[in-house]
């Protein structure tokens, strides 16, 4: 997973195919390392591209010098990159923020115990336009195996209700569980304003990287 690591292609300026391996980036040290079962030995200074790739999909594409060339490693300065348009669909955002869950409430009366619902505080720790990562009471997906929460600030500019459809048994973390859910269908605004936050999340990855488009990223 970028930055710290995914699937990614060796190839030289012209475009030519020289190795599949495995790619991370620094935005602290501005350096991209590429590894892989055996690097070929690069000429100091030489150009090369890295493709990066998630679930088989260009996400970044990174222009730079070669700085150190060994069988095992070959590290990339004086970068350039062009965050792929679409990228998005297939990348999260890791940016923990406070949501709301709806979540079942026994409620005691004198005959019977009654469930009911209410709103609780719940932590996203992860989303995509596919599903999300929840830290929320263990309770949760003891009732249903379908939830909503509402999320306003920082993805949706309104308070937005999403349905979620469970992915994975929980994990415990102390007292709360993290829970990974599907995302159901949602609308066009929905889909927009989520898109835009997981495209934004990931380029602020990036660091004081020099982005260009895909276009001119080969024109010097």
């Amino acid at each position: 997973m970028f930055p710290v690591k995914c699937k990614a292609i060796l190839k030289l300026i012209n475009g030519e195919i020289l190795e599949y391996g495995f790619a991370s980036y620094s935005a602290e040290d501005q350096h991209l390392d590429f590894t892989a079962q055996f690097v070929p030995i690069l000429q100091i200074n030489s150009k090369v591209t890295v493709v990066c790739t998630e679930n088989g999909v260009t996400t970044h594409v990174f222009t730079g010098e070669v700085y150190l060339s060994s069988p095992k490693l070959l590290r990339v300065i004086s970068l350039k990159c062009a965050f792929i348009m679409g990228a998005e669909k297939v990348l999260a955002a890791h940016i923990p923020f406070e949501a709301q869950v709806y979540v079942p409430a026994f409620r005691h009366t004198f005959f019977a115990n009654r469930l009911t619902y209410r709103w609780e505080e719940c932590c996203i720790k992860a989303i995509s336009m596919n599903g999300a990562a929840i830290e929320c009471p263990e309770i949760v997906s003891e009732f249903a195996d379908r939830i909503t929460i509402k999320i306003s600030d920082p993805i949706f500019s309104k308070p937005t209700e999403i349905h979620l459809h469970t992915g994975e048994k929980g994990l415990m973390f102390g007292n709360h569980t993290k829970y990974k859910y599907k995302i159901g269908k949602i609308n066009k605004r929905c889909e927009s304003e989520l898109r835009a936050f997981i495209r934004n999340a990931n380029m602020a990855l990036l660091g004081n990287i020099e982005l260009v488009d895909e276009q001119t990223l080969y024109s010097d």
